[in-house]
């Protein structure tokens, strides 16, 4: 996890869960067993790079788990806007022409 990522998603292993809320009094780090629901951890930090920091120590096998589409190098370049990607949306006119010339097993009920 960094600082440049941080906000766009969490630490998933086998496990655990962990990630970093920007709050009012600073940063809070927490780590949640995703198996049982259980908070395992949660600390409040008064910098994000302290809360990156003390994550980073803890010796799992994590991978970062992006939340948003446009995290590290998912969208192309000059298709995020903020925190997310444009999503395509099909005029209603389209949606009904891909509708129609869908096979009937595609189609949805």
């Amino acid at each position: 996890m960094t600082a440049q990522n941080f906000k766009s998603g969490f630490l998933i292993d086998d496990e655990w869960m962990a990630g970093i809320n920007e709050e009012p009094q600073g940063y809070s780090a927490f780590i949640i067993n995703h198996l049982s629901g259980e908070y395992l951890s949660y600390t409040l930090y008064e910098t994000a790079n302290a809360a990156i920091h003390a994550l980073n120590q803890i010796p799992r096998n994590w991978i970062f788990e992006a939340t948003s589409g446009c995290a590290g190098d998912r969208c192309a370049e000059g298709t995020c806007k903020g925190g997310g990607c444009k999503v395509y949306s099909p005029t209603k006119a389209q949606a009904i022409a891909a509708s129609v010339n869908a096979s009937p097993e595609s189609r949805e009920v």
